[in-house]
């Protein structure tokens, strides 16, 4: 498998390496592998690729791994298998932003939920034309995974503009269903087969009362009355929208933003690779091990056992708009095909939720799409959950408009 990673050197990348060496069900099942990573600066990839052979070497031993690295984006997408977008369009500076310019209007600010979402996403979706046309004009057969934030709205817009075969993975619901299952005594297959929303606003739908009241502790964030209104196990980032109040007094009292911690400790993993360091911290990047090389596994061998994946929501799931990203349970019937399955039944509350949040990323989309008129954008921005008034919409529109990095 020739596996092409963009955005490839990001300093999360060697955890990459050591979810393929961990391959589930053993190297046995790992085919050989091409590892090409593709970044804009030589001397960013060098440390990270020597970094990830490193690990890679270190593994048991199985099918072989090259490690290639590679400025030119389309000579890195030649022969692509599978593609992996994993570009931070802006950086963790743009992050910085994204994370505080909400809070003088009562709004937490996060990457991907609400304004600091939105803000993410005007400046990613341009700049992602450029990435999709390469994409389709030089590996227009491969499987393209996107990781990249505002990742609902990202793999919208492309599916408009493109017909590339692209999915969305994520870790949120994977590692919320990977307790489920452990606190239950089930199968995560099982408990993924009933999960639903769409990228950081989804719910594990619970069978009985008794799996409810069981499992409420493990809603992140959420307080055992929220997680009863809602009759479900909302994910992490459901808090965002359930309890924002609290999220901005943490934020507003705390010593600095997460991206400022990711800066300290995207340059102590460069460093550290730089140097050959052998104890090194680590990023927790848990949606390679728990989402990409699963979804690897099971496109290559087929699965009957569902994965939660990102896809166009056509009629997956009745009242939501066709165009936008739905993430719910996927089965893989024979290699390189995957179908998705009826997911649950959403309770009242988070249906409701999910409406609102869906017509707030459709509008998103077509005003990104537009050229990003003003008016377009208000008009999104008002329809955010997180937003109560058109004035505040208005204000924080302006302030993107004003402040962002480009």
């Amino acid at each position: 498998m020739r596996l092409v990673i963009l955005g490839g050197s990001g300093s999360a990348t060697p955890e990459l390496a050591d979810a393929l060496v961990a391959w589930p069900g053993g190297p046995g099942r790992r085919p050989p592998f091409e590892l090409v990573l593709q970044g804009r600066s030589a001397e960013r990839l060098g440390p990270v690729a020597a970094e990830t052979r490193r690990r890679l070497g270190a593994g048991p031993e199985g099918a072989p791994f090259t490690v290639k690295t590679a400025t030119d984006r389309r000579s890195a997408l030649e022969e692509a298998d599978v593609i992996v977008n994993a570009v931070r369009i802006g950086g963790l500076t743009a992050r910085a932003f994204d994370e505080t310019f909400p809070r003088p209007f009562g709004i937490p600010g996060e990457e991907t939920m609400g304004p600091g979402g939105f803000a993410n996403a005007l400046r990613t979706v341009p700049a992602l034309r450029d990435v999709w046309a390469d994409v389709a004009e030089v590996a227009p057969a491969a499987l393209v995974v996107n990781l990249t934030n505002p990742a609902g709205i990202v793999l919208a817009a492309a599916a408009r503009e493109t017909d590339l075969r692209i999915v969305s993975m994520c870790d949120t619901p994977a590692t919320l269903c990977a307790s489920i299952a452990e606190r239950l005594g089930r199968s995560v297959g099982d408990i993924q087969g009933s999960y639903l929303g769409m990228n950081h606003l989804g719910w594990w739908v619970p069978e009985t009362d008794a799996e409810l009241a069981a499992t409420s502790t493990l809603a992140i964030g959420l307080e055992p009355g929220a997680v009863e209104a809602q009759a479900a196990i909302g994910a992490a980032y459901v808090r965002y929208y359930v309890h924002p109040d609290r999220i901005l007094a943490t934020q507003v009292s705390a010593s600095e933003t997460r991206a400022q911690q990711l800066q300290r400790l995207d340059a102590d993993l460069r460093a550290g690779y730089a140097a050959g360091a052998r104890e090194l911290p680590r990023r927790g990047a848990a949606w390679y091990s728990r989402a990409i090389v699963p979804l690897l596994d099971a496109w290559l061998h087929g699965s009957d056992a569902p994965l939660t994946v990102g896809l166009r929501n056509g009629d997956w799931v009745p009242g939501l708009p066709a165009t936008v990203m739905t993430e719910g349970p996927v089965t893989f019937p024979r290699p390189g095909s995957m179908v998705p399955m009826a997911g649950p039944t959403l309770p009242t509350l988070p249906a409701s939720m999910l409406a609102g949040h869906a017509t707030f990323e459709e509008l998103a989309v077509e005003a990104i799409l537009a050229g990003a008129p003003r008016r377009m954008l208000v008009r999104a921005m008002l329809a955010n959950p997180m937003v109560r008034a058109y004035d505040q919409a208005a204000g924080l529109v302006d302030a993107i408009l004003a402040g962002s990095p480009e």
